[in-house]
């Protein structure tokens, strides 16, 4: 039996999918916690607060996948934060819509559907980011 070596694209993806994890932990912690702050502290309607959330991880969230998970300084900017918010917008219609069924529906906590969510959309996410809006061999 042979043992496949691990060749430098191999590890490179495997370097920024650990980079973009720990970021999308940090990031969907706070999404959560500004959801429920936004609707538990300030009585904002639940569907709204992930919104507001997600408006807030959108705006910080470009930076740090390009720079930090990506390592991309392509001078492309406004096609890649085309491509980014393209998919980020796609994953909130996701998110609202599992929210508004699970939640109103099913009768799930809000902060639970959250959390799943954010799992549903993990991989999805980084390879949509990865072969398309920071890759480098445009």
């Amino acid at each position: 039996m042979k043992i496949k070596k691990i060749n430098l694209n191999d590890w490179i993806i495997i370097k920024k999918f650990l980079r973009y994890s720990i970021w999308w932990a940090l990031w969907a912690s706070i999404n959560v916690f500004l959801l429920w702050f936004f609707t538990d502290f300030f009585g904002i309607y639940y569907i709204i607060s992930a919104v507001l959330a997600f408006l807030v991880a959108l705006i910080t969230g470009f930076f740090f996948q390009k720079y930090i998970t990506f390592r991309n300084n392509s001078k492309k900017h406004f096609k890649q934060l085309f491509w980014f918010f393209i998919f980020q917008w796609i994953w909130l219609l996701i998110d609202l819509f599992l929210l508004r069924i699970l939640v109103d529906k099913i009768w799930f906590y809000y902060i639970y559907v959250s959390i799943f969510n954010k799992w549903v959309t993990f991989i999805w996410n980084f390879f949509m980011n990865h072969f398309f809006t920071f890759y480098k061999n445009e």
